[in-house]
């Protein structure tokens, strides 16, 4: 029932912003094509879906190539012992309409699962990767050209037998950029509520926020980021991290 109520409101959003957006549509095939990217060394590898944390400091890359209304925005995250952590591969159409952005998307991604075994009294770790096909349904609000709010939701599919069957990913965020703490140096904060429901079973409410520091003209920056639990069934405990990106 979720599934069909979740593919329905995907279409019903998609189908709505084209027949009210043709225009921008049309202008797809003269858009140049836009390429961004960000590197980050953090010290402790998180999640929104805590089952898929690395816990220990990882190298995560991540890159985005759009024309028009569609974006490829491939991933890869490594531990920073140089296993490979997580892989997401987003492919996304969006429609702008006035203040108002709706988006859809669907991700193949990879999750590098570590577990120790026991052979002859020795033990080794063994890797192993589960494959998940992820859909997306999201819109935002432009509020000012330097705030924006964003609901989303995400559908998991577990493809292996060993990997999660199932997830519902739903969170409520705020993009406030530009924030001036001197000449030189401004912040960007990002508030975010968020649930979780899958079939470990682990169902859970969390509060989270990103704040990055960034100094003129410099592609580096500073992250933080935490996560905290509210509302949790099995308990998880508070998490955090702080990160140093480049952007480019």
């Amino acid at each position: 029932m979720k599934l069909l109520l979740f593919t329905f409101l995907t279409c019903f959003i998609t189908f709505r912003a084209f027949s009210e957006d043709k225009k921008d549509s049309i202008q797809t095939q003269k858009s140049p094509i836009q390429f961004s990217g960000n590197v980050q060394l953090t010290n402790n590898g998180i999640s929104p879906v805590p089952a898929f944390a690395l816990g220990t400091p990882a190298l995560m890359t991540g890159f985005s190539i759009k024309k028009g209304n569609f974006s490829f925005s491939p991933a890869l995250n490594y531990g920073i012992d140089g296993k490979p952590w997580v892989s997401n591969s987003w492919l996304r159409f969006q429609l702008p309409h006035k203040k108002f952005t709706f988006r859809t998307g669907i991700n193949w991604s990879l999750f590098f699962k570590r577990t120790n075994i026991t052979e002859n009294l020795q033990t080794f770790e063994v890797q192993r990767v589960n494959k998940y096909l992820e859909f997306e349904a999201a819109t935002s609000y432009k509020i000012s050209e330097n705030m924006s709010i964003q609901a989303l939701c995400w559908y998991t599919k577990g493809i292996d037998i060993d990997a999660v069957k199932y997830g519902y990913f739903y969170s409520l965020s705020a993009d406030i950029s530009k924030i001036r703490l001197s000449n030189s140096v401004k912040l960007a904060l990002k508030p975010n509520l968020f649930y979780i429901d899958n079939s470990i079973p682990f169902k859970g409410l969390f509060a989270s926020g990103i704040a990055v520091f960034s100094y003129k003209n410099c592609p580096f920056s500073i992250s933080m980021q935490a996560v905290k639990p509210l509302i949790v069934r099995p308990k998880n405990d508070f998490n955090w991290n702080i990160g140093l990106n480049f952007d480019f």
